[in-house]
């Protein structure tokens, strides 16, 4: 899964009152650092209304419409099981509201579960190809301001019959894809989550 374009949100400029007033007031600005660090982070499942929703998905087409209802809350555990490596997480229910911290939500425009037997046949070669996009945002709840939002993509590229640890092969791609795009979405909020750079106790000279 790839960030394809995204909106940050920007600080405020700093200003400072005439020097010869002593009750100045004084502005300070985020010098345009990033939300990090959220008490606490919501998640409402994912809108799917919308989405095309296509590929093989089922093993039969009067299973479809479940399916694709289903795949918010499927997509909703995923995202709980990587974003509360940040911060505790919640899914939120219809009549929920979160009081502080981050609230993540978002739209798929895009599930394609492509073909297991494309990917069989010629998976090496790009048929049969899963395909998924969808639409972030993430508020910060205790300021009312929409933080960060991106949009994004991907799914099952070149595997073949086999599939991978993160491909399917010759089964159904929505899962894994959703946890992938799950995954990428904790990578792009965490300030380090690999911790590269990271050293023990070696002196630098």
């Amino acid at each position: 899964m790839y960030v394809t374009r995204t909106q940050v949100a920007g600080g405020s400029r700093t200003t400072t009152a005439d020097a010869k007033d002593s009750k100045g007031v004084y502005m300070t600005t985020n010098c345009g650092v990033g939300a990090y660090g959220p008490k606490a982070i919501y998640i409402r499942p994912f809108c799917i209304d919308t989405a095309v929703f296509t590929g093989d998905q089922t093993h039969t087409d009067g299973e479809m419409p479940i399916r694709k209802a289903l795949t918010p809350v499927e997509f909703a555990g995923d995202l709980k099981e990587q974003l509360e490596k940040m911060a505790p997480a919640r899914i939120l229910k219809d009549n929920e509201t979160p009081r502080t911290g981050w609230l993540v939500e978002g739209e798929f425009t895009l599930v394609d579960g492509g073909s297991a037997v494309g990917r069989a046949l010629f998976g090496h070669l790009g048929l049969g190809q899963s395909h998924l996009a969808l639409h972030v945002r993430v508020t910060d709840v205790d300021r009312g301001v929409v933080v960060y939002e991106f949009y994004m993509a991907g799914g099952s590229n070149l595997q073949g019959r086999a599939g991978t640890l993160r491909a399917s092969g010759l089964g159904y791609a929505r899962s894994f894809d959703l946890v992938n795009a799950a995954e990428r979405i904790y990578l792009v909020l965490s300030p380090n989550a690999f911790r590269y750079g990271t050293r023990g106790d070696i002196a630098l000279h």
